[in-house]
């Protein structure tokens, strides 16, 4: 708690051994040894707790959120950064949901075959692995995560290897897979397990494309970490960066850790396709979907209905499609890995 910078009227975020709470900041012991909060919800369960107190001994982690919405949503239009899915409560309560709600997997019994056979009936999700910083000459690959939209798997590949049914959520054409820095997770797999990875989209690649377009200077070694926080709106100290995923037994919070590699990785997806690359072309099926109705007269809306080619032709041709520049950077960048 000493490690955080609090104030009054603050909504925190506070973990304990077996609970996850939201509320009010409304109090702070003299000797910063306990702290009282106000309309204390359960982020799981909903329940409301009212005013409850709580001391260091108990408390896991801290993590300060904005007060309001309003503050959420107040981004400095000097920054030249798109920042979507903001982190409104209702938001963070949802991802912190999935985060908790992981399913950890080391061994193929009955959890496993419900967790494959759910997987297979899915075409879209993102991938994440753990201690792979040094692609095949990394000592251990630990974690194998996997995330839909609203589910998390955990497999734990250190001791299970990576099985027949992993193997084709990983290579098979129908998935679509999300992740992060491909270069290292292929490398892995290529020459650790004999996967070879299938067709993924590669959030950093989206990232250094979008930013080379923009002018900005790219980082090479940006972590997915840094990559999230650039474009979403999370709560400080959000990812614990001191987590040892080799170690065993695996402890809930490194558990925890592993599930939020991998949550962000789809609406990243989605920012980066939808709001950014895509952007001029949903500016132009607005701009056509507007041409009828834009006439308010009944009469002459008639001559606008028997003139659809007109309007197909006001459609700007070249920003018809997407960012182009982003995506010849985003395939240079692929070619060139």
């Amino acid at each position: 708690m000493n490690k955080v910078e609090l104030e009054l009227g603050q909504t925190v975020l506070v973990e304990l051994e077996e609970e996850c709470l939201v509320g009010e900041l409304v109090h702070i012991g003299s000797d910063r040894s306990f702290m009282r909060l106000s309309n204390v919800r359960d982020m799981v369960t909903k329940k409301n707790y009212g005013i409850q107190t709580y001391y260091n001994s108990e408390i896991r982690n801290i993590q300060v959120m904005v007060a309001t919405e309003q503050k959420t949503l107040d981004v400095s239009p000097t920054v030249n950064v798109v920042k979507s899915k903001q982190l409104t409560l209702d938001y963070l309560e949802e991802t912190i949901a999935q985060i908790n709600e992981y399913v950890f997997i080391h061994q193929t019994d009955m959890k496993y075959h419900d967790s494959i056979r759910y997987l297979k009936k899915q075409r879209h999700f993102g991938i994440a692995m753990e201690c792979i910083e040094h692609g095949r000459h990394s000592k251990s690959p630990s974690l194998l995560s996997i995330a839909t939209f609203d589910s998390i798997f955990i497999f734990d590949i250190k001791w299970m290897e990576i099985t027949a049914d992993i193997r084709s959520l990983l290579t098979e054409h129908r998935y679509r897979r999300v992740l992060y820095n491909g270069r290292v997770v292929r490398d892995v797999l290529q020459y650790k397990f004999g996967v070879t990875l299938g067709k993924c989209f590669d959030i950093m690649i989206a990232h250094v494309a979008i930013s080379k377009t923009e002018g900005k200077v790219v980082d090479p070694e940006i972590s997915l970490q840094s990559c999230v926080e650039q474009y979403l709106n999370l709560p400080d100290k959000f990812f614990d960066m001191n987590i040892n995923f080799s170690l065993r037994p695996l402890k809930d919070e490194t558990k925890r850790e592993a599930a939020k590699n991998v949550v962000f990785l789809l609406p990243l997806q989605d920012l980066f396709i939808h709001e950014i690359m895509l952007e001029s072309y949903y500016t132009n099926c607005d701009k056509y979907s507007r041409s009828l109705a834009r006439n308010r007269d009944f009469i002459n809306s008639l001559n606008d209905l028997r003139n659809g080619c007109r309007a197909i032709e006001e459609v700007d041709a070249m920003t018809l499609g997407i960012d182009m520049d982003s995506l010849d950077a985003l395939e240079n960048d692929e070619t060139g890995k």
